[in-house]
Parts: C-alpha cells; structure tokens; sequence
C-alpha cells in the first residue's frame, strides 16, 4: 500500500494540479483512490513551497465536484436502464426500491453533505440519488456545500500540521472509519424499527 501511495506522491509532484484534479475527479466518480490523502498531502507541499495553496484547493474542489456529478447525472439518465438491462427488475419494481428512493429524497440533504467525508461512500450516494431523481438544483447545494466543508478540513490539517501530516491523516481515518460504522449502526437500527 505504501508502494502505491508513493506512486501518488510522484505522480502528484511531477504533474501538480492535474494530477490532482485527476484524482479526485476518478476518486469521486467511481474508484477508491486515496484522495483524502492526497489533499492532505499537496496541501503539505503547499506548506513546503512546493505548491500554491488556493490552487490546491481549486483543483481539488473542482476535481470532486466534477467527479460527483458525472456520476449524478450517468445514474440519472442510464443508471435504471442499465439495472433493467442486466435483470435487476424485480428489485427496481419492488415496494422497498420505492421506499428507499423516498427515503433519499427525504434525507438527500444529510446524505449528500455527510457522503462527501466518506470517500469510499460518496459515489454510492451519487448514484442513488441519481436513481432517485433527486433534483438537482438540491443534489448540487449540498453537493457543493459538502465539498467544499471536506476539502477545507483535509486541506487544514496538512496546510497547518506541516511535517506532522501522518499522524494526522492516521487520526482522521480512524474517526472516518468510526463515524462510517456509527452511521451505518445507525441506519440499520432506524431501518429497523422503521422497517424500511
């Protein structure tokens, strides 16, 4: 793994903001890249001298939203299509599809925001609120709210913790990792009792 993310690291400092850009465009449309990481990371640079923090934050920002919405707007217009099209009926016919598309279009707005900390789930969210047809002047407000609230706290800690940026992205997966498990506890027991 850390093969791998010195690969970023070379990539990141060779190629700069398209690099950047690249991988939180890829990492917010489908693939779990490190991308908290290298937020982290170029904002580190940016410390160092190396990069110019605004430029950082632009490119990161921009490669997420962009990522995000390709994913939105590819489920909105092909995502039921391309589920029917591989047998997946039964389950788009079904009352429980039915209920959990209320249910995001209910609570889009604390999903969308709260998805965008989440790596791993915020393209899963995309596409569900694509298949939900949430609309998209909201899926956009939080979208962009959420964005711009995450890239601020990845871009803090490695602006402001300089060489201690390690322990700190450690400290902040952790607690991911936590607040994940926490609201997926939290789902499953409200689905529970809600019987969704």
């Amino acid at each position: 793994m850390d093969y791998l993310f010195d690969a970023f690291l070379s990539f990141l400092l060779v190629y700069k903001y398209a690099a950047l850009f690249a991988i939180t465009f890829v990492a917010a449309l489908i693939l779990p890249l490190p991308a908290s990481t290298t937020i982290v990371a170029a904002n580190v640079f940016a410390f160092q001298g190396y990069l110019n923090f605004p430029a950082v934050f632009g490119a990161a920002l921009l490669g997420n939203i962009a990522g995000d919405n390709l994913g939105y707007f590819i489920s909105r217009k092909y995502g039921e299509k391309f589920l029917r099209l591989i047998g997946f009926n039964k389950i788009l016919n079904s009352a429980a599809f039915a209920t959990l598309k209320t249910y995001i279009d209910t609570n889009c707005s604390s999903l969308i925001y709260f998805s965008r900390f989440m790596t791993s789930v915020g393209p899963s969210v995309n596409i569900l609120a694509g298949l939900a047809a949430v609309p998209y002047g909201k899926y956009l407000l939080y979208e962009i709210f959420g964005e711009i609230s995450y890239i601020l706290l990845y871009s803090a800690v490695g602006f402001y913790l300089g060489s201690q940026w390690e322990y700190s992205v450690y400290f902040l997966t952790t607690a991911g990792v936590f607040m994940t498990s926490l609201g997926l506890l939290f789902f499953l027991v409200r689905a529970r009792f809600l019987r969704i």
